[in-house]
């Protein structure tokens, strides 16, 4: 077998997609073939054993990968917010709708309780995986285990963004006899084009994740990203403790501050301590916040 058939041989043992393969192979005849004072076979040594160059070009191509589907996936989630807010304020301005008017009550809390839990777990994880991308941006090589935690976080967030526009249209859905019809079209028209954009974004990461990484190496973790916290990564439950307190506590005043009721503050400021306690429990492992 020549020179590049090993080499490719070598791309597609590790996954390497069939366009990028073909394009590499493409790049390198056309070396070879440039190099006219010299034979095929002595630029072949020259470049080096196939499995080498065609292992460097995985590694660097899975790495290339993972770092910008991750950036991506950050924009698409930005989109996904941006309608969400749009929605939330057209809601205000219109008045928001008793949940027993439309057409389930049920539909209704599953609607809210999806793009309300689903934007802060899609916010947690899209920032934590781009931001891991930005900070390992110049870095030619990473390890397995780096890109495999790059590709879990994307994964979540781009999961917790389809789950939130999908609460998004259902309730437009859940309203349409209820609402005003340019609020309707607005909102389902937004809601729709964010949902369309993460479903591709989802689509380009397993694409992308195809490539077979196998560089040693740690993974990294959450406190790696955020070096104010590397104390605490013995004790990742005072982590999730502090978390709770802020945050419980921080929607708990607001909120009795805009519905002038310490109970309703108390009851959303315990609602969000539960779902951040069972996002700590279900994504901390996957996300790089526990061991």
């Amino acid at each position: 077998m020549s020179w590049l058939g090993e080499f490719e041989e070598e791309l597609r043992a590790r996954h390497v997609r069939p366009a990028v393969r073909e394009c590499l192979v493409a790049e390198l005849a056309d070396h070879i073939a440039c190099e006219q004072e010299a034979s095929p076979t002595q630029v072949a040594t020259q470049l080096g054993a196939p499995r080498e160059i065609a292992g460097q070009c995985a590694e660097e191509l899975a790495a290339h990968d993972a770092r910008h589907v991750a950036v991506g996936a950050f924009l698409a989630l930005a989109a996904a917010g941006l309608v969400f807010l749009v929605q939330q304020a057209t809601l205000a301005r219109t008045g928001y709708p008793d949940v027993n008017h439309g057409y389930s009550g049920a539909l209704a809390l599953i609607a809210i309780l999806a793009f309300v839990v689903g934007a802060q777990v899609a916010l947690v994880c899209g920032v934590l995986a781009a931001w891991r991308a930005v900070r390992r941006w110049g870095v030619p090589v990473l390890p397995a285990a780096e890109i495999a935690l790059l590709r879990r976080r994307t994964t979540i967030a781009l999961g917790a963004g389809l789950v939130t526009t999908t609460g998004l249209l259902l309730y437009v859905v859940n309203f349409l006899a209820v609402m005003p019809a340019w609020w309707l079209a607005l909102s389902g028209t937004l809601a729709a084009g964010a949902t369309v954009a993460l479903a591709v974004s989802l689509h380009t990461l397993r694409q992308g994740g195809s490539t077979l990484a196998l560089a040693e190496g740690p993974a990294g973790d959450l406190y790696d990203d955020i070096p104010p916290l590397r104390a605490l990564r013995p004790h990742p439950l005072v982590l999730w403790a502090l978390a709770t307190l802020v945050v419980g506590g921080v929607v708990t005043v607001a909120a009795w501050h805009a519905e002038h009721s310490l109970v309703e503050g108390l009851e959303r400021g315990g609602f969000e301590v539960l779902a951040l306690s069972a996002g700590f429990a279900l994504f901390g492992r996957a996300i790089g916040a526990r061991r």
